[in-house]
């Protein structure tokens, strides 16, 4: 049966965000992702413009002091291979989406090596977004240091300042 032509009329038309509309900032939430040879931190994406929709796992990268690429990588959520489907996420006037990225701080592997984050990237629709961060990542020896990161979700409740 067809859609009414009046329901579908009701339905506004929301684009993908642009990055002059976006804020993006960090957050350890007090310690919450540190102990035990990790750490992590929340990402924060906050919408200044109109309602505008995001990838639900835009590319994250990160970089040196120099702005060089480091080779680090998301973790494929174990189980899932390769991954579920993602709808991209509706982010409201004046709200936010959020992710939590976590990774290994410390030597912990028979043979480590570590690399220096000063800056974090995310990357979507051919845009980016940029912000300071002082982290080291550590993986094994010879292989991409490895980080997980959790779906973009937006967050409920009252516009953001």
């Amino acid at each position: 049966m067809p859609i009414p032509a009046l329901l579908l009329a009701a339905q506004p038309v929301v684009f993908a965000c642009r990055p002059s509309q976006l804020r993006l900032s960090l957050s350890g939430r007090d310690g919450d992702f540190n102990g035990m040879s990790h750490a992590g931190t929340e990402l924060s994406i906050l919408n200044l413009g109109p309602d505008c929709t995001l990838p639900a796992l835009p590319t994250i990268g990160f970089r040196d002091v120099r702005g060089r690429t480091l080779q680090a990588l998301r973790r494929a959520p174990v189980g899932m291979h390769p991954g579920p489907v993602m709808m991209p996420v509706r982010l409201a006037a004046g709200h936010r989406a959020t992710a939590d990225l976590r990774w290994v701080s410390g030597p912990v592997y028979p043979h480590s090596h570590s690399i220096r984050a000063a800056t974090i990237t995310v990357r979507f629709n051919g845009s980016t977004l940029r912000a300071p961060i002082a982290a080291v990542l550590y993986g094994e020896a010879g292989k991409l240091v490895l980080f997980n990161q959790t779906p973009l979700r937006a967050v409920e409740g009252i516009a953001a300042d």
